[in-house]
């Protein structure tokens, strides 16, 4: 029993450390994009996170994914990170680090209404309880307005969400029998290759690629905070995985939106008023009311 705990133990402070860094991500783009164009960012932000899963992967050896193998991985790398993480930069343009925060935290509501729709089945009773508590914490986030209409910033970092959700159903359903830290290196490897025509068109066209009041420190989170934060905690998830089981692991990943708010107010000075605290209690109920069989579709 005490081996079972410690090698429990062992995968669960890489987890919680890993959570730390996808929740203060949000917060270092926001910084970054004071200086840097989106595309900017997130090819710096790719770039920096590949450059370290494939130092990695090529160190440990692996074995090269098949032509069909390499077409997934492609179709991963173009949702998430390019669409999703794309997304989420732009929206994050329009709205605080904070809110953008809760919001990246639904995903887990994609998943299970994608998971609906594709298995033709309804999710749970839980999983539908979820939803509607979370749907309802989204409303309340922009406060007591009569339309609970969503600014732009808010449904694009939704539309973020969407293609993480799309792409952990593919990668759920297509590459189970591949190791995640390959799967992860293709994949980011993949979302660089897509960013480069579009940064270079930017650069090219100079079409606000920085602006004025551009510094060093912009360059340093996009690159360190961002992209190696990003990488780092990739490697840490894809080591505690295997020493967690899925309900463990979804614990601690769904106060990930947490890590995100307490960044953006100790790092940003951003401040959460009431509607958004409510909000936020609501989103994270409900991701908390799914279970592992809503998620492991």
């Amino acid at each position: 029993m005490s081996g079972v705990i410690t090698r429990r133990q062992r995968g669960l402070l890489p987890l919680l450390i890993a959570s730390i860094l996808w929740g203060v991500w949000t917060t270092g783009e926001k910084y970054s994009l004071a200086g840097l164009s989106v595309v900017t960012l997130l090819t710096i932000t790719l770039a920096a996170s590949a450059a370290l899963l494939w130092v990695i992967l090529l160190w440990k050896g692996h074995q090269r994914p098949t032509r069909k193998q390499l077409g997934l991985l492609a179709l991963l790398g173009l949702f998430e990170p390019m669409l999703g993480y794309g997304a989420i930069g732009l929206g994050l343009a329009y709205i605080d680090a904070a809110e953008a925060a809760l919001l990246d935290g639904t995903e887990a509501v994609f998943i299970v209404a994608l998971a609906a729709f594709v298995n033709r089945r309804l999710p749970t009773g839980r999983a539908v309880a979820g939803v509607v508590l979370a749907a309802a914490g989204v409303a309340l986030l922009g406060g007591p307005r009569a339309d609970l209409g969503l600014s732009l910033g808010s449904l694009l970092v939704l539309a973020g969400s969407l293609a993480a959700a799309v792409a952990t159903m593919i990668a759920g359903r297509v590459v189970l029998d591949m190791d995640p830290l390959v799967v992860t290196a293709y994949q980011f490897g993949f979302g660089l290759l897509f960013m480069l025509p579009l940064l270079a068109w930017q650069w090219g066209t100079d079409a606000a690629a920085l602006t004025a009041g551009v510094h060093a420190g912009h360059w340093a989170v996009a690159a360190i905070v961002c992209g190696g934060g990003l990488g780092v905690a990739y490697l840490l998830y894809n080591h505690s995985i295997t020493r967690l089981s899925v309900s463990a692991a979804g614990v601690i990943l769904n106060i990930i939106p947490v890590f995100g708010v307490a960044a953006a107010i100790i790092f940003l000075g951003e401040s959460v008023n009431l509607w958004q605290f409510v909000g936020a209690a609501l989103i994270v109920s409900g991701i908390f009311l799914f279970s592992e069989a809503d998620l492991d579709e």
